[in-house]
């Protein structure tokens, strides 16, 4: 049983990856910036699968890198997501401004 948990953690790593790499990725962030400058706006948020965490996954901080080279502001924001039959769970939304 002691062998299944290293086994659980790193299929959720490997989730929490993909996940990242699929909604952290730095071209499409770009063309909504651009879209929310359009609109006014000097932040975007970017709304991310509810109870998870990308916040310290390789596409996270690959994002803060392209962030900073690109004189932006990253911000995790915290809240609480309610999900299936009900249970509540934490989770982060990601925050751009300029």
């Amino acid at each position: 049983m002691a062998k299944l948990v290293p086994e659980l953690e790193r299929a959720r790593q490997v989730a929490l990856e993909r996940l990242a790499a699929e909604h952290l990725r730095s071209d499409k962030i770009k063309l909504q910036l651009h879209d929310a400058a359009k609109n006014g706006h000097r932040a975007l948020r970017l709304p991310l699968p509810d109870g998870i965490d990308l916040s310290k996954t390789d596409g996270a901080d690959m994002l803060r890198q392209w962030a900073k080279q690109n004189a932006l502001t990253v911000d995790w924001i915290s809240r609480t997501a309610t999900l299936e039959a009900g249970r509540q769970a934490s989770g982060f939304d990601v925050e751009i401004s300029w």
